[in-house]
């Protein structure tokens, strides 16, 4: 039995013992391309088994990038869109929370944890790795060796025999490209099966392609991000902008991660404010170094080649600092003078000196 085939008969069963699905991608950061992909997807299995579905965004409609913005609207236009507030008004206990490209509380909005306890039952769908902040859920699909969740949503559908439109069939193209850096990266040959179906159903892959062209203020942002870019070592790059008080919408940040892997180095790191407390800071990986591991020290996860994390109260420098050691210890400081320590939120690094 195939995993697909496993995960459409739990799925089938959650669907039953429920009258209405919530669908949660992940709201912090913002969802990107592969959950809103993973939403739609969700939200047509929903409707082809007559369930009614909500699907939940608690980030405000300028937070997105022109392109992510397009498929809010297009979900919100097909499907019923409403944020946690909303939802904790509608759920009953026959309702069914199904978590895409997402399995860890901290990436969900701070609403978006309050309606947890709420459910029965929670069917996760991600391609993160697990820890031990890894979502329980009756029903749990993760899967760290795939490119993307929308590569498995796309077989989902088929496995349920749905029809999509050439649209939507971009739109999960599209989740698949951002996480495979247009499978320059962790894409299998399963994942080429599926961009392969995606275009018989109409897919455009000049359309997809469009879809990340760059605005140009947002390039603009973007590359005064990488412009203050240090190679501490042949490994890796950390960029940050030489003002290191502006504040950055989180997808410039990814973006610039995502960049910097065009250049000879197996690792990239973005950082910048999001808000005036709070870091965020994107890696990327070519697969020679685990970013998900060392985001996991500042609180944050990912899988081997993509992963984020979120630092608040802190200085940007400290930060930098704290990543520098992470990658290349002994070029700053005695092992003595660090400190990795593990408490009930995660792994944590202290500095004796600074």
């Amino acid at each position: 039995m195939t995993q697909t085939k496993v995960i459409k008969d739990a799925f089938d069963d959650a669907l039953l013992n429920n009258d209405t699905v919530f669908i949660v991608p992940h709201n912090s950061p913002e969802p990107d391309f592969d959950a809103l992909g993973a939403a739609l997807g969700i939200g047509l299995i929903c409707r082809r088994n007559k369930k009614k579905s909500y699907i939940i965004i608690d980030v405000d409609l300028s937070k997105f990038g022109a392109e992510e913005r397009k498929v809010v609207e297009y979900l919100a236009r097909e499907f019923n869109v409403i944020n946690s507030k909303l939802a904790s008004e509608l759920i009953t206990d026959k309702s069914l929370m199904v978590a895409v490209d997402v399995s860890k509380e901290m990436l969900l909005s701070d609403e978006a944890r309050k309606l947890i306890p709420k459910f029965n039952d929670i069917f996760i769908l991600d391609h993160h790795k697990i820890d031990e902040r890894t979502l329980n859920a009756m029903y749990s699909f993760i899967d760290d060796k795939l490119s993307s969740t929308c590569e498995e949503i796309t077989r989902l559908l088929c496995a349920y025999g749905i029809k999509y439109t050439p649209e939507e069939a971009n739109y999960f193209a599209a989740g698949i490209f951002l996480d495979t850096n247009k499978l320059a990266k962790n894409a299998s040959g399963d994942t080429f099966d599926v961009i392969t179906k995606l275009v018989k159903k109409g897919a455009s892959v000049t359309a997809v392609n469009n879809m990340f062209s760059a605005d140009y203020e947002e390039d603009k942002k973007m590359h005064r991000i990488i412009n203050n870019v240090v190679f501490p070592t042949q490994v890796y790059a950390i960029a940050v902008d030489e003002d290191t008080t502006k504040i950055y919408n989180a997808v410039d940040i990814a973006k610039a991660a995502d960049y910097l892997l065009k250049y000879k180095i197996y690792a990239s790191f973005a950082l910048g404010y999001i808000d005036e407390e709070t870091i965020a800071i994107s890696a990327r990986s070519k697969g020679e170094i685990d970013v998900s591991s060392i985001m996991k020290v500042f609180g944050g996860g990912g899988n081997e080649t993509s992963a984020a994390a979120r630092v608040k109260g802190e200085p940007i420098e400290s930060v930098i600092k704290k990543l520098e050691i992470l990658l290349n210890p002994a070029s700053y400081l005695s092992s003595s003078d660090i400190q990795i320590s593990f408490d009930e939120e995660g792994p944590s690094l202290k500095l004796s000196k600074m």
